[in-house]
């Protein structure tokens, strides 16, 4: 979490990892379409979207950091597993709380509400209610493409913020 009136000294570290996450919050609308229109297919793109998302995370709590990792990291595993279905949880785990936290940078109306949105998408798929998984998918996927617009419009240092305040 940024603070906007501190432009840090960015490295080319820096500069790749919040590329590699705003093109992973990109990514995340347009992959919830494609399991909307396409569950049987594989999951690869939303988990695509997770990755980028998760191995690029610039969160100062390592506690909320930790959680939004592991989510991905942890579903990566039990999809090894075989429970690609039970999987696909733990990566809309880690989006949908990047979309509760950007809430509190871009204030888009709707998206504070992102986890319910991706829990109702998720339920619909997994229960097959077509009606619960189209409406709040929808919902969820336009809200990951305004929030990725929005973040795409700030400056790239506004991702970092205080490096000081980083628990490692």
């Amino acid at each position: 979490m940024a603070d906007p009136h501190i432009r840090p000294v960015m490295d080319g570290l820096d500069t790749l990892s919040v590329i590699l996450y705003r093109t992973g919050l990109t990514l995340s609308g347009p992959a919830l379409l494609v399991l909307l229109f396409h569950p049987q297919h594989p999951h690869l793109p939303v988990w695509l979207a997770a990755v980028l998302c998760a191995a690029n995370l610039h969160i100062y709590d390592k506690r909320i950091r930790t959680v939004l990792q592991w989510a991905t990291w942890g579903g990566l595993l039990v999809a090894l597993a075989g429970w690609s279905g039970f999987a696909l949880g733990g990566a809309l785990v880690t989006l949908s709380g990047l979309g509760f936290k950007e809430y509190h940078c871009f204030r888009v109306p709707g998206l504070q509400l992102q986890p319910l949105w991706v829990a109702l998408f998720w339920g619909g798929l997994t229960f097959d209610v077509a009606a619960l998984s189209m409406g709040a998918g929808i919902l969820a996927a336009a809200l990951f493409l305004v929030l990725a617009v929005a973040k795409w419009r700030m400056p790239l240092d506004y991702d970092i913020g205080d490096k000081s305040k980083y628990e490692i």
